[in-house]
């Protein structure tokens, strides 16, 4: 994949985005638009260059700018394979065309399911980690489903509200078309 001065000014602008809208949120537990952002990067830049801005974006929060402190390699491990795997989603959803015009109900339901789906995911992969990393399984996963609750109903809630504005982004002529 080659990455025109466009693309590559625009992951920039989103990797910074998806860090900064993180901060402000983070005496809110797991409410946070960062999901949104990197699937949204995918859907603006295709599959791999979602990939690439959630690989940068996550590394770069978690070791030099999370207020938590560095976390153990598996936890990070997972925290940039779930992202790399939102941004690669973001893509598909694009590539196929799944998301194409609000006239209907189908595409909130689309980014709906797309918020509630990848939310699992993330969650499932990161609580995995601290399990293993704590050799405590299920204590943890109990402890954090009210956790992945507020997170998967807050992400839903940012994927329907914030699509039409991926949309109309999306459809902004460049000079390069």
């Amino acid at each position: 994949m080659s990455f025109s001065t466009r693309k590559l000014a625009l992951s920039g602008v989103l990797i910074a985005l998806a860090i900064v809208l993180k901060l402000p949120l983070l005496s809110v537990p797991n409410v946070e638009f960062f999901t949104f952002i990197v699937f949204s990067s995918g859907y603006l830049l295709g599959m791999v260059g979602g990939m690439v801005v959630g690989i940068v974006s996550i590394s770069i929060y978690t070791t030099l700018i999370t207020p938590y402190g560095l976390p153990p390699l598996p936890i990070a491990l997972a925290q940039i394979f779930s992202m790399a795997l939102i941004g690669l989603v973001g893509g598909l959803v694009f590539r196929f065309r799944i998301v194409v015009s609000f006239r209907s109900f189908l595409p909130y339901i689309v980014m709906g399911i797309s918020g509630l789906a990848l939310t699992i995911i993330y969650d499932l992969f990161t609580n995995l980690a601290v399990a293993y990393v704590m050799g405590k399984f299920l204590p943890v996963m109990i402890a954090a489903i009210p956790f992945a609750t507020v997170h998967t109903l807050s992400n839903i809630v940012i994927f329907v509200v914030f699509a039409p504005l991926l949309l109309r982004i999306s459809k902004i002529p460049h000079p390069e078309k």
